[in-house]
């Protein structure tokens, strides 16, 4: 028998999440990367048993430090990227940060474009170039799906907060795009086979940044791992 010898790194008790490490470690400033591609982050709330959402919402997962953790990126970040199926399940309006963008990705672009995102300026739709033209502000990427690589190239930005839904978070890991996870894990189990954060059947591989609590919450970041 062969015996591996593993090492163990203790994380109790964990430092606890504040208003000034949220700040410190979440609302920091990124730079693009050297090709003038964007930093791309995923946001996510999850429990321990794979769930993400309460009857198809986020929210009731969640606590004041998640949402905290979540404005902090939010404020960092030059342009948010949802999905169609999220931003209809909680309402995406104009966005506080003066000049900041909601990307909202759609196959087919058959969103709403009369609310209050798209009405202020601040919406912004991705579609491949078989969606029907748009009058809203918009980019192409990809002929029937969204090509992310494509749609990037397209953003001169910094730093792109991606808020999900599954299937946004399963086409940019497969892109090889995402450079970091920040999840929170919620004190809580929901049972049932619901969507998980990504469904993706390609192993991706990050490194533990960091991992602090508050409440019982877990708030736990990786960045891409470093080969």
């Amino acid at each position: 028998m062969t015996v591996y010898a593993v090492a163990v790194r203790r994380v109790f008790p964990l430092p606890v999440l504040d208003a000034v490490s949220v700040s410190e470690m979440y609302g920091f400033a990124r730079l693009a990367h050297s090709d003038g591609l964007p930093v791309v982050e995923i946001c996510m709330i999850a429990t321990p048993d794979g769930a993400i959402s309460v009857d198809g919402r986020s929210g009731p997962l969640g606590s004041p430090d998640d949402r905290a953790v979540l404005l902090a990126l939010r404020q960092a970040a030059d342009i948010v990227l949802v999905g169609a199926g999220t931003a209809r399940a909680e309402p995406y309006s104009r966005p506080s940060k003066v000049g900041q963008r909601i990307a909202v990705v759609s196959r087919s672009g058959n969103i709403d474009t009369t609310t209050d995102l798209f009405t202020s300026g601040a919406g912004l739709l991705v579609i491949p170039r078989s969606a029907p033209t748009p009058k809203v502000s918009h980019i192409r990427a990809g002929d029937t799906w969204v090509d992310f690589n494509e749609a990037l190239a397209q953003l001169d930005v910094a730093f792109v907060h991606a808020e999900g839904g599954s299937q946004i978070n399963t086409e940019l890991l497969n892109a090889g795009v995402v450079d970091a996870i920040n999840l929170s894990l919620a004190p809580s189990l929901c049972g049932g086979d619901g969507i998980r954060i990504a469904s993706s059947a390609v192993p991706h591989y990050f490194d533990l940044a960091h991992v602090c609590s508050a409440d019982d919450y877990t708030f736990v970041r990786y960045e891409r791992k470093k080969y």
